[in-house]
Parts: C-alpha cells; sequence; structure tokens
C-alpha cells in the first residue's frame, strides 16, 4: 500500500529539532560569554580602584612622615642656620624611613638649596615645586627626566615660610611589581602624546602592542588568534587632575576565556550528540522518501543533459513520486519539441528564414579552424528604409522574402543581419561575371500586394582567411567595403587595405569635426572670394567658403569634410557655425561702410532643417541685417535629388525675403525646363566650364547657351573659376552678369579681404 508524501515527509522534523538545539545552544551560549565579559569589566573596575587608593594612601603616608620632619627641631635649626650637612643627613635618615630618594630642600624662589636624589641638583629652578604652589597643592604627578614621580610640597615656617621640602617617590620597577600584585593587574606608564613607554610591568614591546590595542579582547580573540589577551583602562589619579602621563592597567583574560571555552566545549559536545541522535532516527523515518526521490533526481539531471527516456526504472511505492515522474515524462517530451524551436529561432532570422548573424559568426569560426577558404559576400538593399516608408512596412518585409528565397536558390549558405542586409557564404568563390549575375537576379523587381517594386543592390566581396581570419575581423572590415560601395555608388566593391585607411580617415574626420564644432578653438574658419558686377566692374558680393586647419589632420579640404558632415549628421553644427560667422563678418563691413551682398551655401538637409532656418532669421535680426543682404546658394544636384520639396521649402523661404542661387550649374541631370517652376533669381555656371572658356570652343558653346536660356527665364548668371582676363572679356561681352575667380581674387580671410578691398581697382 502506497503512503502519501506528507506522511513520509513528516520524519522531517528532525530539521526543527536540529534548529532548537542551535537557538538554545546559541542562547546558553551568548549569555555565559556575557557573564565571562561582564566579570572581566568588574575585576577591571576593581583594580582601578584598588590602584588609585593605594596610590592616595601612599600619598597620606609621605605627607605624615613629611609633616614630622618639617616640626623637627634638629632639622628646623639645621634649616634656619642653614647647615647643609645637618640637612642631608636628616633626609638620608628619612628617607630610610620613607622608603624613598627623592627628598630636596627647596627655596622660595624654587631653586633647590640641598637635594636627596639624583633627579634634583643644587640650584636647579624646579618647575614642579611652582606648580603645586601656584595650584596650592600638596601633592601631584610629574615627569622628571622621563621617571614619573609623585611629589609632596611640606611648607618649613621658621617661624614664617622659609623654604620648600619636596619629599617624592618614584614610579619604578620595584614600586609597579608591589602594585600589581596589589591590583593583580599589568601597568604600563607611557608619554600623553606619543605613547612612548615610560616604565611598565610588562616588556617595552608587549606594553607597546597592548597600548596599540583599539578594543577589547572578545572570546575568539582570545581562543583563535591568541593576541588580544588585555582588557585595559586608563587611571587618572585624584578623579579630576590632569595627569602629565597616561596610566594604563591592563587584565589578562586568558583564564577566564579558557574557562568559557570549557564550558563552550561541554554545550557543543551535547549539542552534537543530540542532533547525531534525531539525525540516525530521522535518516530510518525518512529512507522510504530519499530513495525514489533519488532516483527521480538522477533521472530529471538525465533530461537536463539531453538524454531523453525513462525517468523511472522501477515504480516508486509513493502515489506523489509516480505522479511527479508521469508529469516529468510528459515535461521532457514537450522540451525536446521546444528546444529544436529555440535552436532554430537562435539560429535563424524569424522574417527570412535566413541563417542570423550568431550562427554566421559560428559557423564562420569552424571553418576557418577547419583551413577551409571561404568567399563572404555582403549584399545591402540600397535605400531600404526608403520602401518601408514608401511602400510601408508589409511590403518592405515582402521584399526581403523574395530576396531571400532567391539567394537561397545559390549554393551556399544565406544570412540576414539587420534591416536590408545578408550575407551570401560560398565555399567556390564567385568570378565579377557571376556576381553580376547574382546582382540581376536579385535585383529583379518585387511583386507585393500588386505592386512592382524596384531594388537596387550593393556588394562587398571578402575572400577568407586572406581578407579576415576571425568572424570580429570580418564583420569589421565588412561594414567598411560596403561603406565604400554605397558611397561610392559602385554595385560591387573587393576588400583592400586601402579602403581600410579610408575608412580610417573618414573615422577620424568625423570624430576631429565633432571636437572642433564643440570645443572653443581657431581651428575652423571663414574665407571669403569677391565677385564683381561685369557692367560696372565693381565687387558686388562676396561668396562665404569655410575652411578647416585640423590640429591632429592638418588642413582637410571642404569638399571632403562638408560631404562626411552630412553622411555622420553633423552638417547642422557646420552650417550653425558658418551662419554665425558669416553673419557676424557681413555686420562687420556693414559697419565699415561697404554694401556688397554675401553669398551662403546650404544644403539639401539645411533647407529642410527649418528650425535651422529660423535661427538664420534670428542672427540676422541681431545683427540689424535684412534676408536680402544674404544670398543663399545650392548645388543643382540637390535640387534635382527631390524637386517638389525643393521648391515647397524654396517658396517658403523666398516669401521671408531670401534670394537663392543655384550652385554648380549644368552639373545636375536634369534639363534647364524645371527652372522655370524654382523661385530662383541666380545661376551660378559651374567652373568645369569657365577654366578653359578662352580656349575650348565646347565650353564656348556650352556657355553661350546657358546665357542665352537664362535670358530667357530673365535670370542672374554668376560665372566662377574666370583665371584670365580673355575668358573675363568673353563673359562681358556675352552678357554674363557676374564673374568669380582667381583673376579677380582668390579667397581671402577677412583681414586680408579688407586690404584688397582698398587697393584692388574692382574696389567699391
Amino acid at each position: 500500500m502506497q503512503k502519501t508524501l506528507s506522511q513520509s515527509l513528516f520524519q522531517t522534523l528532525f530539521i526543527g529539532i536540529v534548529i532548537a538545539s542551535l537557538l538554545i545552544v546559541g542562547a546558553v551560549w551568548r549569555s555565559a560569554s556575557t557573564l565571562v565579559v561582564q566579570n572581566i569589566d568588574h575585576d577591571v573596575s576593581l583594580a582601578e580602584k584598588v590602584f588609585d587608593k593605594v596610590v592616595a594612601d601612599r600619598q597620606a603616608v609621605i605627607l605624615s612622615v613629611s609633616k614630622v620632619l618639617s616640626r623637627s627641631f634638629d632639622f628646623r635649626r639645621a634649616v634656619g642656620t642653614e647647615n647643609i650637612p645637618s640637612i642631608e643627613a636628616a633626609f638620608r635618615s628619612y628617607a630610610e624611613r620613607l622608603n624613598t630618594d627623592i627628598i630636596a630642600l627647596v627655596s622660595l624662589d624654587h631653586k633647590v638649596v640641598a637635594s636627596h636624589s639624583p633627579l634634583f641638583e643644587v640650584g636647579q629652578s624646579l618647575e614642579s615645586s611652582v606648580a603645586l604652589v601656584v595650584n596650592q597643592k600638596e601633592s601631584g604627578l610629574f615627569v622628571v627626566n622621563d621617571y614619573l614621580v609623585q611629589l609632596s610640597l611640606i611648607r618649613v615656617e621658621i617661624p614664617t615660610l622659609r623654604y620648600y621640602m619636596l619629599i617624592g617617590v618614584e614610579f619604578d620597577d620595584a614600586l609597579l611589581q608591589e602594585l600589581k600584585q596589589l591590583v593583580d593587574a599589568e601597568i604600563i606608564i607611557s608619554k600623553t602624546e606619543s605613547n612612548e613607554i615610560l616604565t611598565s610591568t610588562l616588556s617595552t614591546s608587549e606594553a607597546q602592542r597592548v597600548l596599540a590595542l583599539k578594543r577589547d579582547p572578545s572570546w575568539v580573540d582570545v581562543t583563535f588568534n591568541d593576541e588580544l589577551t588585555y582588557f585595559t583602562r586608563r587611571v587618572n589619579i585624584g578623579a579630576t587632575d590632569r595627569l602629565p602621563v597616561n596610566i594604563t592597567l591592563a587584565v589578562d583574560t586568558t583564564s577566564a576565556f579558557n574557562a568559557f571555552s570549557r564550558i563552550q566545549i561541554t554545550i557543543l559536545v551535547f549539542c552534537l550528540a543530540a542532533m547525531v541522535i534525531a539525525l540516525a532516527f530521522s535518516l530510518v523515518l525518512a529512507k522510504n522518501v530519499t530513495k525514489p526521490v533519488s532516483n527521480l533526481v538522477k533521472a530529471v539531471n538525465r533530461v537536463a543533459s539531453g538524454s531523453y527516456g525513462s525517468t523511472l526504472d522501477e515504480p516508486s511505492k509513493l502515489r506523489e513520486i509516480t505522479e511527479l515522474a508521469n508529469a516529468v515524462d510528459s515535461m521532457q517530451a514537450n522540451i525536446k519539441n521546444r528546444e529544436l524551436d529555440i535552436r532554430y529561432q537562435a539560429e535563424h532570422d524569424v522574417l527570412t528564414g535566413l541563417f542570423n548573424r550568431n550562427y554566421v559568426e559560428n559557423y564562420f569560426e569552424s571553418e576557418i579552424k577547419e583551413k577551409r577558404a571561404l568567399q563572404v559576400v555582403a549584399i545591402t538593399v540600397i535605400g531600404f528604409r526608403t520602401i518601408n516608408d514608401l511602400y510601408g512596412y508589409s511590403n518592405g518585409d515582402n521584399t526581403l522574402k523574395a530576396l531571400a528565397q532567391r539567394l537561397q536558390r545559390w549554393p551556399g549558405i544565406s544570412a540576414r543581419l539587420a534591416g536590408g542586409e545578408v550575407l551570401y557564404i560560398s565555399h567556390e568563390s564567385l568570378n565579377d561575371e557571376q556576381l553580376e549575375t547574382l546582382k540581376h537576379i536579385l535585383e529583379q523587381p518585387v511583386e507585393s500586394n500588386l505592386i512592382a517594386i524596384p531594388l537596387k543592390v550593393a556588394m562587398a566581396v571578402l575572400e577568407c582567411p586572406q581578407d579576415a581570419f576571425t568572424s570580429e575581423e570580418l564583420f569589421r572590415k565588412m561594414n567598411i567595403v560596403t561603406d565604400e560601395a554605397i558611397h561610392s555608388d559602385r554595385w560591387c566593391v573587393r576588400y583592400r587595405a586601402e579602403l581600410e585607411d579610408k575608412y580610417n580617415r573618414r573615422l577620424a574626420i568625423t570624430t576631429e569635426l565633432k571636437r572642433a564644432l564643440a570645443s572653443q578653438q581657431n581651428e575652423l574658419s571663414m574665407v571669403y572670394q569677391p565677385k564683381i558686377d561685369l557692367v560696372t566692374m565693381k565687387v558686388c558680393s562676396m561668396e562665404a567658403l569655410i575652411r578647416w586647419n585640423s590640429s591632429a589632420l592638418g588642413f582637410v579640404p571642404p569638399d571632403e569634410f562638408i560631404t562626411i558632415a552630412e553622411q555622420a549628421g553633423l552638417i547642422e553644427q557646420v552650417t550653425s557655425w558658418v551662419m554665425k560667422q558669416t553673419i557676424s563678418d557681413l555686420a562687420y563691413f556693414r559697419e565699415k561702410g561697404y554694401d556688397f551682398t554675401v553669398a551662403m551655401n546650404l544644403s539639401t538637409q539645411d533647407i529642410q532643417n527649418k528650425v535651422l532656418l529660423s535661427n538664420l532669421v534670428s542672427l540676422l535680426t541681431e545683427k540689424g541685417l535684412s534676408p536680402d543682404a544674404l544670398e543663399l546658394e545650392i548645388t543643382e544636384s540637390d535640387l534635382v535629388a527631390d524637386a517638389s520639396l525643393a521648391i515647397e521649402n524654396l517658396n517658403e523661404l523666398t516669401a521671408r525675403g531670401f534670394h537663392f542661387a543655384i550652385d554648380d550649374f549644368g552639373t545636375g541631370y536634369s534639363s534647364l525646363a524645371y527652372l522655370k517652376n524654382l523661385p530662383v533669381k541666380t545661376i551660378k555656371i559651374d567652373k568645369s566650364f569657365i577654366l578653359s572658356l578662352a580656349s575650348d570652343e565646347n565650353d564656348q558653346q556650352i556657355v553661350h547657351t546657358v546665357l542665352s536660356l537664362a535670358a530667357v527665364f530673365n535670370l542672374k548668371v554668376v560665372a566662377e573659376g574666370v583665371e584670365d582676363l580673355a575668358s573675363l572679356t568673353i563673359l562681358k561681352d556675352w552678357g554674363c552678369d557676374v564673374a568669380q575667380g582667381y583673376y579677380i581674387s582668390r579667397p581671402l580671410k577677412l583681414a586680408d579681404l579688407e586690404e584688397w578691398l582698398q587697393n584692388t581697382p574692382f574696389g567699391e
């Protein structure tokens, strides 16, 4: 017949017995320990009182005998006649009776007249005598020549006060040993400030160790450490007087704590005996429970290690154990299935079914360890975020699924890292023709919800282990090559060492530019290139250009760091800095009486940043300038990228009074037709058409055509890159409005520009 688990577990009351026993033992143990400590404290307090009493009684005896000596007729006559031999004889006689060598006769000016002590010399001035007289005391403790001495002051009146007699007792080793026997404690006398030992019943090293103790010893200290064995108390003889030394009583607690240890051992033995008996009884009663539970634990451990099978080899007599075994059997079946699901999810991307980064890392490391060559192709969907924004996340997910299906048809393994980034790994390296075929397949439009979604991919190729030997190195270099493929607008880029240098250069520029923008320094500066009106041949405007001379990187060309600033999200900070500096300089020129305008370059991100443009208006207002003092230049490629959005933003800014010019005109991808919809008043012919204008007929034809069309659209034309008089003459003859270039002036700093304006024939 089966018993219930609760009936079998009832025998585990042994735990309660053990806990109760431990609590009782602990209580008795604590009480005994407290009693021992209290007894020791009582002994120390009693020793302190006895010591104080013994010293006080000795002082009383000295005073009593000293007064007898001072009243002796022979002594008074010897003192009155200043018979030094008789005085010294009297001192020797009484010194033997008082058992002391410290007796001296002192004049009223506290100089020693006669002495029976090596501590006092005849003619010596005594501070101790002065202190007793000043404080009106008969006795006191003093340190004389590093000896503690108890001195009593006796007035010698013949018949009036003529002398003082000092009688004292030195606290030497003999006296301390006598006091030690009386108080049953070690005595230590030390200096107040330095704790230097003057005298002690202990050895000097032992006394110093006792004084260094910061607390009283406990039973553990005495029993196991054998170091902290003394209870110490400071003694203040006279109760209220401040002593010139520290007098410490130290009571050895070893015997008291040893007795306590014997009590502890006895209690512990009885306690252990009781627990052993209870344990044996409980083991017998719990046998029927522990054996099946142990078998069940072993079975569960087998399941935990991944070995699935029967839980119990033979049925248990306990109903609860049997039910638990059945539950474990059911649980291990579920765990097995769930383990398969978890392993799949741990190694695969949920959306596409491709492997994930974790699997790729382990796979790559194992293949490289086995010295197998791999080709890793990182495939990035260009503008994947735009696909999500334009077509919706559902269609974006369908695009990734279609891409995964196409990739899985190729031999090798495929994995999705994040977003629109996937990997293709193969033991057989694909050549350029095969890679182009793969690209063509992947870029086929994806049909999703009756929408044809176009795809464009970029590939980064690494040959391993030549290019990467670890997974960490693989992903780092893969990011570098992918970054190059995206920014260079090339569909396929293979890893080269110089790409890493280029990537590190971009990171260094980003880091140093952040620092330069955040700190107050002079690395960033503005230069201005003059423009002249070809009708008046006078300065009409300046183009503001930023320069960066980095302390770490040297001179960084604007074309390089401006592009990186746009990619790194720093262009707003750069533009803000340019705005503040340019408007400040423009206000300076207005104060000097110059009326020319200043042209400032803006990017597409700047045009879309309404907060930045509001700050621009605020800066102009703060300096007392109007928007027409500035001309904002936007590159043609920025306008063509999103013409409708550009038109909307430019119209809003034009309403505020700003004027716009199209920079680098002629280098974009569109015709001049869209100009009729843009609120611009000026176009700048790119310098690539102007540099060889005097000699290149093709450039002449292009420039002449642009000037003719600009006249049709009623646009003002600025020609940049004028470097010779012939080009300047041609532009003037053909009706160009404004010229800019090194023939007129190179870009100048503010101070140099002022000097140029004063000396140039193009000045206002």
